[in-house]
This record gives C-alpha cells, structure tokens and sequence, in this order.
C-alpha cells in the first residue's frame, strides 16, 4: 500500500504548499492584528497530511502547529514572518506561543508530552527554553512522509528489516496467515499474535502474507537486538508504533534465545504497542501471557510438497512425471522455500538433460544437509556391497532393511498400513559388535543405496549432565535430519542406553526419559536411524524390543580376514611375496586390517620397493601398540 512516489508524490506536495499557505496566513493575520481573510480549506483526503491526522488524531490546531513547524523547512519565508507575528526580531522560528495566539481553536494540551504531536515525535522543541517560546522543529521522517517520499526511519536502520511476501504459499501457510490476519482485526486488547512451528523463513512468509492481506508489509527485528535499557526500549517502541502507522507496516519480533531477561525485555517491548505484531519463535514462549492469539505453522502436506516440486521444476526441457516427484516427496520433508530453492537449481544445472529428478534429488540433499552439518559428522557415501564382508545371514537383514525404507511410502501410504499401525513406522535398528567390525561401513553401504546422506552423531558428546540438554539435543538433530531423511547413525549408545531397571535417584529416571526420547523419535523418524554398540549385553532387553533390526557383527574368522585383505589391496599395487592367509592369521577386525594395509603400503612407496610381508609385518606392530596388544609368535609365522 503504497503513500507516494511519482506524479503521487507531487499531488501530495501541491496539498502540502496549499494548507503551509494557508497557516501562514493566519500567522500573516495575527502580525497585522486582523482576521484572515478566508477559512483554509481541508487537505485532500488522499493526501499524506490527511492520512497523517488521521492516523494520529490530531485536532485542527495540532495540525495547524504541525504545518507551521514544516513551513519553517519548506518556505523560507517562514521565518520573517513568524518574528512579525511574534513581535520580536529574534524569535524567527514556530514556537508554541505564536501558535496559541495565532490559530483558532487552540488547546493547551497539544503542548503536552502525552498528546499526539509530542507522543509520536511529530514535533520536538529544538531546545531548552521554556515550552511556549522554544524553537519548534518537524521530525524529518514526518516531513519527508508529508511531502510524498516514503522510507523507514532513519533511526531504524539495522535493527528492522523488510520481508516480502511470497506468490506461492501453500495452502496452509495460506490458511495460517488469514488467522493471523483475523486475529489482529478480532483480539481483544493488543493485536499482538504468538507465531510458532515449522521454520524461521516459512514464518516470516507466513506473516508477511498476512501483513500484505491486512494493506501493511512486513518488517523483522530479532529479539536480541531489542534495547536493555528501559528508555531506549520504550523509545524504539514509540518510533516502531508511529512507523507502523505511517508506511503502514506490521513488526515481527524473531525469539531465538529464549533466556528469562530476553523473554522480560521482549513482553515490556511488545506491552508498549498498540499496533499490529507477530512474536514468532520455534517453540511457543513461556511467558506467562495467556491472552495472546497462538497461530502454529506445520511442514507442507506431502501433496502441498508434490505441487511445490512440480512447480519449481516447471520449465525444465524434460519435467519430472509423477514417480518421480513421489519419489521426492517420499525422501524430503522441505519447507517451500527450499523446495523452490533446490527446484531452481535443479533447472539451472538440468540445461537441455533429461535427468531433472535426479538434479532436484542431489539439490534436495544439499539444501537439507545445511541444518545438519553442525550437529554431526556427514560421511560421503561410497562404500559398495563388494566392500562388506560380512556372513549371508547379516547381509540378508541389511537388504531387508533397504527394501523397508525405500518402501515407507507404498506399504504406508499407499497400502493403508498407516492408519492401521499408526506408531512406530520408522525404520530402526541396532548394529551390535566390537569396533572395526563394519557397522559404520555398512552404515555407509545403506545410505549409498538409498541416495541418502550418512550423518555420524556420537551420543557421548549429545549426552549431558543437565537434566533436560539431552533431550533438547537429540530434538535439534532429529529435527534438522527430517528435512533430507538422512541416515542417521547414533555412534557410543553405550553412553545413553544401559539396564536402567533399577532407579536409584532422579538422574536415573531422567535417564529412562531420555532413551524413550530417543526411540521415540527414531520410531517417527521418515529416514534410517541406526544405533552403534559395542556392548549389546549391557542394553536393557525392553528397549531393545522397540529396536525393529537387529544386527550382529561378529569378529571376523580367518576366512573373512583373508576376504578383507584381498578387498584393501587395490589391484594396482605393485606386490611382492603377498600371501592373504598368512595376513590372516593377525586376529584383528576389519578397521585394523585396513590400518595396516594403509601404513605397510606407504612404507614401500617411501622404499620405492613393492608391497612386501615385511611392510605388513612393521605396521602391524605399530597397529598393535595402539591396540594396547603384542603380536604373538602364531600370528607372524612365516612371513619373513
């Protein structure tokens, strides 16, 4: 809703000179102690001086003083005249007492702090004198407004900033903004609404609609920003108030850190505004206000994400068809602005190539992988089947797992399982064995069959001593993973899972809640999520009941150790005397195995020699210091 601007703003100007003319006649009047010779005639209403007394309720004498204080700014013969009409030489400038005695219909209580031209800042004395006599002057935002150039306040700047609606928002983003939109016309008292859910960008979309439906835009402070000091508070919450009104313009306040002084700062903040606002945050505010409209904004509905992907790959030589688009719709849960996002991408890199599904495929995992990359450790999938070694019985299972999640959507969706199971469709399970075995290699094996990102999470850094962090912690990264459906692996569940039957204290019962928070939200969870243990014996057997996969991986026997040698060496290696079964006689798992396949290799090439048994034979001795172990006669038999 735009005041001015163009062939706009020189209408506004003309209203503008008109009603200056106008008041300085009477001040003209006053000098020569007669009437004026005709009534001034009212402001256009389209003009800003209308909209202006308007908005603030200024009396036909507060306007006249609001006029006389611009005149000074915009007709240099301002000045002169008021030292006429004041009778003294050196009183070139508005002042109270000129406006008193000149214009009609005057009313001591303009002069007060707490009516409209002082409250909103409209005028401000220039100095310290006594009130009647000193200086007037026009803020500058207001004499800028008057004269048809709209800006936000100069004062402003850096702590607010403007957001613009979006062409596209999905259906119930719509339907969340016309609730904000009826809130703030409906409430009782302050038209104030509590934003929550979903995203930060979606909600500044959501209300940014709204403000656009209600005539207004959209600007965003963050609440960290907002002053500590009272007064400074309070006078950015007057500047904010008149700003409001004058653009017009709805305040979004974003709360990120909910601390107890933040939360006091941003209540005494929003108090003090009348006005339109959003307070929007990802989780509601424990603020102890209960009369204040909650609107909540959800993810997209699955059907809501497959018309924002059809149409942010729309325009691409060869558009993705409906599989295809289930397929993504199956894997990602993006807010719609990452959609569009990651859309665009894909139409940027397609350039005439028919696999534009695959492009918003890899586009969708960078987009999703932001909001993790803080949380854990992202592993690049490039491990293969031919890379594991592992009995038939183990392999089976971890197809078995494959075939589960690349399924979710025909088996629960579209077979009508979700209705009937409705929990614990997520697909979990528990990798069991000791370390170098191959369960973060098969993790990666599974994310690479499925196309996914593999994010590492070590529980022992998740877990923490204050009673609530770990669940906060563990919310944070399931949250983020959603977006992707990322392969998570919880690394160390040893540092959270236990037998927990026996509760001693309230650390121990916290402990209990934060496992069932864990498996709860692994059982919700739309992608993979693996725990890691070294110790299956320790975990509670209840806990492992809700674990849906189960998955042993034992030390490897001399046949497997060889098959895993075989598997380190690449073929290109230059060998000499290799012999896989005597390597295998060194009774390590797979990690160490390619530990010393590593070391022995680059002890050769630092010879110029080919890969001999002697190389194997001194790294593995310096694997074993590490190990804490010592190799024995058996193992080293006859390899040199």
């Amino acid at each position: 809703m735009g005041r001015g601007g163009g062939s706009g703003g020189e209408a506004h100007q003309r209203a503008l000179v008109r009603a200056i003319r106008a008041v300085l006649a009477r001040v003209d009047a006053h000098a020569d102690r007669r009437e004026p010779d005709a009534k001034p005639s009212p402001a256009p209403e389209s003009s800003t001086l209308a909209t202006l007394c308007s908005c603030f309720g200024l009396t036909s004498f507060e306007r006249d003083v609001l006029l006389l204080a611009t005149a000074a700014e915009l007709d240099p013969s301002t000045g002169p005249r008021c030292a006429a009409a004041s009778g003294d030489p050196r009183r070139d400038y508005p002042t109270f007492s000129l406006a008193l005695a000149a214009f009609p219909e005057a009313h001591w209580s303009a002069l007060t702090p707490v009516a409209p031209l002082r409250r909103w800042r409209l005028v401000e004395l220039a100095d310290d004198g006594p009130l009647t006599t000193s200086r007037l002057r026009v803020d500058e935002r207001v004499l800028h407004f008057l004269a048809g150039v709209p800006y936000v306040d100069s004062r402003l700047h850096g702590v607010v900033s403007r957001v613009d609606p979006v062409p596209d928002l999905p259906g119930s983003h719509a339907r969340s903004a016309e609730a904000i939109s009826t809130a703030w016309h409906e409430v009782d008292g302050r038209p104030h609404v509590e934003l929550v859910g979903s995203d930060q960008r979606s909600r500044w979309e959501v209300a940014a609609t709204a403000a656009r439906n209600s005539g207004a835009s959209l600007y965003v402070l963050r609440a960290a920003d907002l002053p500590t000091d009272p007064a400074e508070r309070e006078a950015t919450a007057r500047l904010w108030e008149r700003e409001s009104l004058l653009l017009p313009a709805v305040l979004l306040v974003e709360v990120t850190d909910a601390t107890t002084d933040r939360l006091a700062a941003l209540e005494l903040f929003a108090h003090a505004l009348a006005v339109p606002m959003v307070i929007s945050s990802d989780d509601p505010l424990r603020t102890g206000h209960q009369h204040r409209e909650r609107v909540v904004v959800d993810t997209p509905t699955e059907d809501e994400q497959r018309a924002l992907w059809a149409s942010a790959l729309a325009g691409a030589d060869h558009a993705a068809d409906a599989d295809e688009l289930g397929r993504l719709v199956a894997q990602f849960s993006l807010p719609a602005h990452v959609i569009r996002a990651a859309g665009a991408v894909a139409r940027r890199a397609a350039d005439g190539r028919q696999d534009v599904a695959g492009l918003a495929w890899r586009a969708g995992l960078h987009q999703a992988r932001v909001a993790l990359d803080e949380l854990g450790r992202r592993v690049e999938p490039r491990a293969q089947w031919d890379d594991l070694v592992l009995p038939e019985a183990q392999r089976a299972i971890l197809t078995e797992v494959v075939a589960q999640v690349r399924q979710r959507a025909t088996v629960y969706r579209d077979w009508g399982f979700e209705a009937v199971l409705r929990r614990g469709l997520g697909v979990t399970a528990l990798f069991a064995g000791n370390s170098g075995t191959g369960k973060t290699l098969a993790a990666e094996v599974l994310a690479g069959e499925l196309g996914v990102d593999l994010f590492v999470v070590d529980l022992s850094q998740v877990v923490s001593k204050y009673i609530g962090e770990t669940e906060k912690n563990l919310r944070r990264v399931f949250d983020a993973a959603e977006r992707g459906g990322a392969l998570l692996l919880f690394d160390e569940a040893d540092a959270l899972f236990g037998r927990r039957s026996e509760i001693r204290d309230s650390h121990d019962r916290y402990a209990n809640i934060e496992v069932s928070y864990l498996l709860m939200r692994m059982e919700s969870y739309r992608g993979l999520a693996i725990l890691t243990t070294n110790m299956k014996k320790a975990l509670d057997p209840a806990f492992l009941r809700r674990i849906r996969f189960v998955v042993d991986f034992p030390f490897p026997g001399p046949g497997e150790r060889a098959e895993i040698w075989r598997r380190v060496i690449p073929a290109a290696t230059p060998v000499d005397g290799l012999d896989l079964d005597r390597l295998a006689q060194l009774t390590v798992a797979g990690g160490s195995i390619r530990n010393v396949a590593l070391s022995a290799a680059f002890l050769a090439a630092d010879e110029g020699t080919p890969l001999a048994m002697r190389h194997f034979l001194a790294a593995a001795r310096t694997e074993y210091l590490k190990l804490e172990r010592s190799l024995t006669p058996g193992e080293v038999a006859g390899w040199v």
